[in-house]
């Protein structure tokens, strides 16, 4: 897969087309700020890119939708993604179409008919990935990766600040997880791991998960038949503790058949249903209770209030009897008849003249009418009394009987909470029974067992035969060593530090290592900018030089931004340039593109500008030193 073009669809109607060259490299050398890095951004973003990472400005604000046609052996895909809305990094829009000899539309004239998911599926199947799995080591957490054309552009792209940086080598390797990524799918592109062993490594997969159950489950099954009779005694005496068998019953241990049918026949023993009273009723009964007790208190007080008051009534009633009867001892009620002017006692002369006759008889009279009334009143009250005290009574009885509810309540759901446990006992037991009953009959099933444990650990023994570490070691040293080659090699052209020691890439730190005779010098600890760029370009050239050569399924096409970029010292001193070296690595990559017979296509955008370089000059698809730039200045001026 090589890119033909690049184009950029307008929100005001017009169209950016950017032709390059199959196979061959294609230069874009420009001023800043002419929109060089967006073109990687622009590919990347086309291929599938979950963010779009073009940076905010003149291209986010003019483009409306971007667009890539891809040439594959014998196809072309025209494959075109919606510039996300202002203040989103992506959007699901995708249109994608195929073709033998396919053209950019040249207009905006076609609408979504597929999502980032669907693009990256039928671009996976395109380049030639076929289903494959990376399975982590037993142990570790991770979840198995399967390689797609996202993994396979780990190779094919060095942005700006990723073509000289000295921490990492790889395409977003800075980015979490992607180490990982690198180090599980690498073996695929390599070829290390082939689609056969893949297949082969995840029946062996599958095989050791059946071959646990198997073995869990033979385990099982001796487990519950150890013991034999001497465990259905045991089941035996602990039915006849909660009742399942008669304690007299007599039973012939010996006799396997007759253990076997008692405990076949306890095996169906099923619990009675246990009713008990719920809270709800409780709950009724104590309201009623509190609201009974409350009328008997209030009638209590009914009560003594009205004996009180029937005791200061017999009071004043005999009170006033007694001074009656003295007073009728002098026939005080019988003779009223005395002068007003003296004593009716003693006849003397009084200096204030008595009441009249008629006045102390109406008094009289008073007093005696009132005497009769409390006497009449007293049997009303008594009555009164009376019928006070027969409702305290059955307030009482009621009071009693709302009690006796309650506990009776409580005592029945103590029976049945016992009958419960018991029943609760009689079930684990049968439980227990029916485990030693389908251990008695899995003697089948055992023998099952052990033919599959047997057939899946000869089958392992053939796979592991086939998928040997040490076979799998080889090959992958054996590519390594390929690799090691070409890298030393291009290291010495390129005037690397210890160029005189070899180079090679470390898969497991995802690095470049230099081996010293004395000790081996990573990436990181090598000086001067102009390694890391150098060790960059090798390490990626020697990839795609094996890549194409085993024809794996990786684009055929390398993005490379301000390769020179570390022999600019300032951006107002162009003359302390080190054009020597800048045109050393221009060389370089013109030699390695045509060493691969148009195999593979170099994109690279850049400030430098050879004049002076014949390879350079050639290469040169457009120029933006003149104010031309990826978004023309019509389209915002």
């Amino acid at each position: 897969m090589q890119i033909k073009e690049l184009v950029i669809y307008g929100r005001n109607g017009k169209v950016r087309k950017l032709s390059f060259e199959l196979g061959k490299v294609n230069i874009i050398t420009g001023k800043s700020k002419s929109g060089k890095s967006a073109v990687g951004d622009v590919i990347n973003y086309c291929l599938g890119g979950s963010s779009c990472n073009i940076a905010d400005g003149v291209v986010r604000e003019n483009a409306l939708w971007y667009g890539l046609l891809l040439q594959f052996n014998k196809e072309r895909v025209f494959v075109a993604r919606k510039n996300p809305n202002i203040g989103q990094q992506s959007t699901s829009a995708c249109y994608i179409e195929i073709g033998e000899n396919l053209e950019l539309p040249d207009k905006l004239n076609f609408e979504q008919n597929d999502n980032v998911d669907g693009i990256e599926d039928i671009l996976t199947k395109r380049l030639g990935i076929s289903e494959n799995l990376n399975i982590p080591p037993e142990g570790q957490t991770r979840i198995p990766l399967s390689a797609n054309v996202r993994h396979a552009l780990y190779y094919c792209f060095q942005n700006q600040d990723e073509i000289a940086a000295k921490t990492f080598l790889f395409h977003r390797q800075a980015e979490p997880f992607i180490t990982q990524s690198i180090k599980d799918t690498l073996p695929y592109f390599m070829g290390i791991v082939n689609e056969d062993s893949i297949a082969l490594e995840n029946e062996r997969t599958i095989l050791k998960r059946k071959l646990a159950i198997e073995k869990r489950r033979l385990e099982e099954i001796r487990m519950l038949q150890g013991g034999g009779l001497k465990k259905a005694v045991t089941l035996i005496s602990e039915a006849k503790a909660v009742g399942l068998i008669p304690s007299q019953e007599v039973i012939d241990y010996e006799n396997f058949n007759e253990v076997y049918k008692l405990l076949s026949m306890i095996n169906n023993w099923t619990p009675k249903k246990v009713q008990t009273v719920g809270m709800d009723r409780i709950s009724y009964l104590q309201v009623e209770l509190d609201k009974v007790q409350q009328e008997l208190f209030d009638l209590n007080e009914d009560i003594q209030f009205a004996k009180i008051f029937n005791g200061e009534t017999s009071g004043f009633a005999n009170e006033v009897e007694h001074q009656k009867l003295r007073l009728s001892s002098i026939g005080l009620f019988e003779k009223v008849d005395f002068r007003t002017d003296h004593c009716p006692l003693c006849s003397n002369m009084l200096e204030n003249p008595l009441p009249g006759v008629n006045e102390i008889k109406t008094a009289i009279q008073n007093l005696d009418n009132n005497i009769k009334n409390v006497s009449r009143e007293r049997p009303k009250l008594r009555k009164h009394i009376d019928n006070l005290e027969n409702n305290k009574q059955k307030l009482i009885e009621e009071i009693q009987n709302i009690k006796s509810e309650i506990d009776g309540i409580y005592n029945q759901n103590k029976e049945a909470n016992a009958l419960r446990d018991l029943y609760t006992r009689k079930a684990k037991i049968t439980g227990r029974i029916s485990l030693w009953l389908e251990s008695v009959e899995d003697e089948v099933d055992m023998s099952n067992a052990e033919n599959n444990i047997t057939s899946y650990e000869e089958r392992l023994e053939e796979i592991n035969e086939v998928l040997d570490k040490d076979t799998l070691e080889e090959r992958k040293q054996s590519a390594l060593s390929r690799i090691s080659t070409d890298m030393t090699k291009w290291a010495n052209d390129l005037d690397l530090e210890h160029s005189s020691n070899p180079y090679r890439l470390d898969m497991n730190k995802a690095t470049v290592i230099v081996d010293k005779p004395d000790r081996p010098v990573p990436l990181q600890q090598l000086g001067s900018g102009s390694n890391w760029v150098g060790v960059h370009l090798i390490t990626y050239f020697a990839l795609q030089k094996f890549f194409i050569q085993g024809k794996r399924p990786v684009p055929q096409f390398l993005f490379l931004d301000q390769p020179s970029q570390v022999y600019f010292p300032s951006k107002d001193k162009e003359e302390d340039t080190d054009w020597n070296m800048v045109g050393k690595i221009y060389d370089f990559i013109y030699k390695q593109v045509n060493s691969l017979s148009s195999q593979l296509q170099v994109i690279v955008v850049d400030h430098a500008n050879l004049i002076d370089n014949k390879n350079f000059e050639s290469s040169i698809i457009e120029n933006w030193h003149d104010g031309k730039k990826l978004i023309p200045i019509d389209w915002y001026e």
